[in-house]
Formats: structure tokens, C-alpha cells, sequence
């Protein structure tokens, strides 16, 4: 198998930018998918479709999660170090390889789904979980095709196959709810049929990743300037020490998040609520709550994906400086998204929940909680941005093992207070965003007193006490001008109160010197962005 690379060097920083493109499309098409499906399919039913989605996501996790991160961290440094044809290698080695297991983990999970079902007390979401099944392998397949190209310091394989799996999922998603809606299907069929959106959207992806690298034009390699090529079963052995590691580090969210799904459930209705009550509050919290939370992080994911193989290929030349340089300008830039998220969610929290979900007309759920749920969720998102951020700036300098130690401390202690508090009828559901800020709290702390060990650290003031600032300034204005401006639009007045703080925040943040002239240059039209800031 041939996997190809246009010339075009991409800098980290641009590489990056492309990917927060790409996936803030993603996501906005993701919301014409889940908010429209919450209206049409109700809680109860979304709380199906998301149990199933989890299942699917741990799987997903087993076969995949560690393959872009490994095949990126080798790929740049065997490029870094002037080894065209060991790169080619490692890339064959990989498809062959990751294609093969995520087929048997899609069957495993399609055989497994009663099981899966019934030993989570969600019988009612075992039809959704063989829907989704098939999505395993054919994200294995785009998997690969990513981790290649990533780690070739080229982006826009990646962020072209977000934008396709969204796409997938809305249009053939949305129809498919609405064809069982159509026919008078019961809950667990509507979500099934929901969730085979997903599944159709990762076989496109997976095929035009393939016909991007088969008629991409071939590589030449600047770098390669010697013929050595380790063998492949040399490459194999590398490769697995890379991937195991990583993927435990994934697996880690994911299980919990897993005992999450089975838990919450079960322990809702250990203190009372039905089965239907309790999935109609878990569909709130990941339906509503969850989703609102996820969509700043999934921009930070995007830095990580580009930091890693910038550091990768900086160790491997014994870079540091250049390494440090790196890594300041990815934990800046992700605090500049992450302190805004949270700031305005805890402002503008329940406005943004009523505006864009439905109301549950059963009763079973009490007015507002998604927005509630949310406020106590936005707390966490500057911690889980740096753990993603530190995840992956230690797995680039070959500390594998520590984001698996961090990573399973935080997700024990996730789940033993989601245990406690959940099972307390006084806290309930509330119990569960408490343990997500708990849990990234504690592995961020973890990560940043490892990290400091063998790189040096940004400078605090600029990382977080400047942007935490302009987030004040911009999290008053925006409840200024939302409050009058509700009397007469509503709900829909966070829309003008949340493009006139974003336009504050811009001039606080130039105000309060809180911008790195370096990092603006290493974005596209960098200079006349500095030249029009003056920095």
C-alpha cells in the first residue's frame, strides 16, 4: 500500500490551525446532527443512542486510539532523521496490521452487543450497539491514513476526513431517525437506526482517505539522505511499544467514561428512577450537557494532534529549545480557547442549553438541568485541555508510561466519587460533572509536575493570569448585553452577547499584552497580523 505526500511543508502552527479548522467545522455540522436528533428522538432515546455511542467509543479506542499518535511520532522521526524508506516501511507495517485488528474488534463488538447490553442494565440499547459495530473498522482504515500524513507535518488529510464523517453522519443520520420515526419504531429501533448515520460516515471517510493517499503525488523525500531501514520486525516491536502505551492512555477515558455509562444508569435507579427516568437524565448530561462541554475540547485535541510529531521530530534531532518553543505556544494557544469556554458557559450556560435543545415534555426531567449540569462541567475545561496538551507533549519525548499512570489515578478517583455521589438522591446526576472536574484536575496537576521535570515550563503569567483576566472582562460584558436584549429576543440573545464579548476579549487580550509575537507568527499571515496588532 502506497501512502503519498504533497511537497508543501506545513508549520506546526499552520498545521494546527487546519486542524482547528477542520474539526470546528466538524463539530458545527456534528450540532446540525445531535441538536435537530435531541428535538426529534427525545431524551429517553438519546440517552440510548449515547450509551451505545460509549460502547462503540471503547472499542473504537482499543483498535484505533493509538495509531495516529504512534504512526505520526514515528513517521516524524524517521523523517526528522533522514529516513525516506523507513517511513514508507512503517506505514505498510501499520495498515497491515490495524486494518486487520479493527475487523475482528467490529465483529467482537457486533457478537458482543447483548452482552455488552445486558451486563450494563441497558437491554434497550443493544440494537444501537450492532448498528454502530461496523464504524470500528473503517475507523481503523482512517486511522492509519491520518497517523501518516500527521506525521509527515501535513493536517488537511485529517481535518478533510472530520469534515466527511460530520457530514455522513447529519445527512444520512437525521434521515435515518426520520425513516424510523416514519415507520412507528420503538425507542431502541429509533436509536439504532440513529446511530447507523455514524456508521456510514466513517465508510466515506475511509474512502476518501484512501483515494487521498493512492492519488496524492509521490513524496520526495528532502530528508532522505541515507539508505538505513530498520527491519519489520524491528518496526513492529517499536511500533507496539508506541501504540500500547497510548491506547491505555485512551483507554483509560474511555473505560471510565464506559463504567460512566453502565453506572449512572444503575445507580440512578438503585435511588429511585425508572430505567426511562434515569436515561432521560443521562441523555441530558450527554446529550446536552456533555456535548456543549466536548466542542472546546475537541479544538484542543487539534493542537495536540499537531504538537506531538513537532516534538517528536525535535527530540530526535536533540532540539530542546526548539521543543520548549513548541510546547509554550500550544499550552498558550489552548488556554486562549479553554478560559473563554469556561468563563462564558458559566455566564451564558442555561440561555445556550434552552436555545438549542428541546424542552422534555414527560416530565421527567427538571427544567434547566442541562444548563446547570454545564455550569459545573465548564469549571473543567482548562484542565482537560492541558491534560490532552501534556498527554501528548510526553508521549512525544518517549514518556509513555506516565500519561497511563496519571491518566488511571484520575479515572479511578472519577469513579469512586460518581459512585458516592451519584448513589446520594440529594446530588444525583450532578455527581457526575463533579468527578469529571475532579478527575482532570488531579492529572493535570500530575502531568505539569512530571513535565517540569525535562522541559521547561511556559511562563505563567501569559499562559493564564492575562487570559484569565480578559475572560472576566469578557464574561461581564457578555452578561450585560444578553440581559436587556432577552426581554425582547429571548434565548436568542446570546448570540449578539457572545460575538460582542469575543470582540472584547480580542482587545483585552491586546490590551493586556497577553499575546506571544512568536506564536502569531507562526500562524498563516502571521506578519500582517503582528503588523496590524503592533507586537
Amino acid at each position: 500500500m502506497r501512502f503519498l505526500q504533497k511537497n508543501k511543508k506545513q508549520t506546526f502552527m499552520q498545521g494546527a490551525m487546519i486542524l482547528v479548522a477542520g474539526t470546528l467545522i466538524a463539530k458545527l455540522i456534528s450540532a446540525a446532527f445531535k441538536i435537530p436528533l435531541q428535538h426529534y428522538i427525545g431524551n429517553t432515546c438519546m440517552g440510548i443512542f449515547n450509551s451505545a455511542y460509549q460502547y462503540y467509543t471503547i472499542m473504537f479506542v482499543i483498535a484505533t486510539a493509538g495509531v495516529p499518535v504512534a504512526l505520526s511520532k514515528l513517521v516524524s522521526e524517521a523523517n526528522a532523521l533522514g529516513r525516506g524508506h523507513e517511513v514508507k516501511r512503517i506505514a505498510k507495517l501499520a495498515a497491515v496490521v490495524f486494518f486487520s485488528f479493527g475487523a475482528l474488534c467490529s465483529v467482537g463488538l457486533f457478537i458482543g452487543a447483548d452482552l455488552i447490553a445486558r451486563l450494563s442494565n441497558n437491554p434497550m440499547a443493544i440494537e444501537a450497539i450492532r448498528a454502530i459495530s461496523p464504524a470500528v473498522f473503517f475507523v481503523s482504515v482512517v486511522a492509519v491514513v491520518r497517523g501518516y500524513f500527521q506525521g509527515m507535518s501535513n493536517m488537511i488529510p485529517t481535518a478533510l476526513s472530520q469534515i466527511i464523517e460530520a457530514v455522513g453522519k447529519v445527512v444520512l443520520g437525521l434521515l435515518f431517525a426520520w425513516f424510523a420515526g416514519a415507520k412507528g419504531f420503538d425507542d431502541p429501533m429509533k436509536a439504532a437506526f440513529a446511530i447507523l448515520g455514524v456508521t456510514v460516515g466513517e465508510i466515506l471517510a475511509a474512502m476518501v482517505m484512501l483515494i487521498y493517499a493512492a492519488s496524492a503525488s509521490k513524496k520526495s523525500y528532502e530528508n532522505n539522505l541515507n539508505d538505513r531501514c530498520r527491519s519489520y520486525r524491528e518496526l513492529l516491536r517499536v511500533l507496539l511499544l508506541t501504540v500500547i502505551p497510548v491506547t491505555l492512555t485512551s483507554s483509560v477515558t474511555s473505560i471510565t467514561t464506559l463504567v460512566d455509562t453502565g453506572m449512572l444508569v444503575r445507580r440512578l435507579q438503585e435511588i429511585g428512577y425508572t430505567l426511562q427516568e434515569a436515561n432521560a437524565l443521562y441523555g441530558v448530561y450527554t446529550g446536552q450537557a456533555f456535548t456543549m462541554f466536548n466542542f472546546p475540547q475537541t479544538l484542543i485535541t487539534a493542537l495536540a494532534t499537531a504538537v506531538l510529531p513537532a516534538m517528536a521530530g525535535a527530540y530526535a534531532q536533540q532540539n530542546h529549545t526548539m521543543a520548549a518553543k513548541n510546547m509554550g505556544s500550544a499550552m498558550r494557544i489552548a488556554m486562549l480557547i479553554a478560559l473563554p469556554a469556561c468563563i462564558g458557559y458559566i455566564v451564558l450556560a442555561h440561555p445556550i442549553i434552552e436555545l438549542l435543545f428541546a424542552e422534555d415534555s414527560t416530565g421527567m426531567v427538571d427544567a434547566g438541568l442541562g444548563g446547570s449540569l454545564l455550569q459545573v462541567l465548564a469549571i473543567a475545561i482548562p484542565c482537560v485541555a492541558l491534560v490532552g496538551l501534556t498527554n501528548a507533549i510526553l508521549q512525544a519525548i518517549g514518556q509513555m508510561k506516565v500519561p497511563v499512570i496519571t491518566m488511571l489515578i484520575g479515572g479511578l478517583c472519577k469513579i469512586g466519587l460518581n459512585y458516592f455521589l451519584v448513589g446520594n438522591p440529594k446530588i444525583h446526576i450532578y455527581g457526575a460533572p463533579v468527578g469529571t472536574l475532579a478527575c482532570y484536575t488531579l492529572i493535570a496537576t500530575l502531568n505539569l509536575i512530571y513535565l517540569k521535570q525535562y522541559i521547561k515550563l511556559p511562563n505563567i503569567d501569559k499562559l493564564f493570569i492575562r487570559p484569565f483576566a480578559a475572560c472576566i472582562g469578557m464574561g461581564a460584558v457578555a452578561a450585560i448585553v444578553y440581559r436587556p436584549l432577552s426581554e425582547t429576543l429571548g434565548n436568542a440573545a446570546v448570540l449578539p452577547a457572545i460575538c460582542v464579548a469575543a470582540l472584547v476579549y480580542v482587545i483585552l487580550l491586546v490590551g493586556l499584552n497577553a499575546l506571544e509575537r512568536d506564536d502569531i507568527l507562526m500562524l498563516p499571515a502571521g506578519k500582517h497580523i503582528v503588523k496590524m496588532l503592533r507586537l
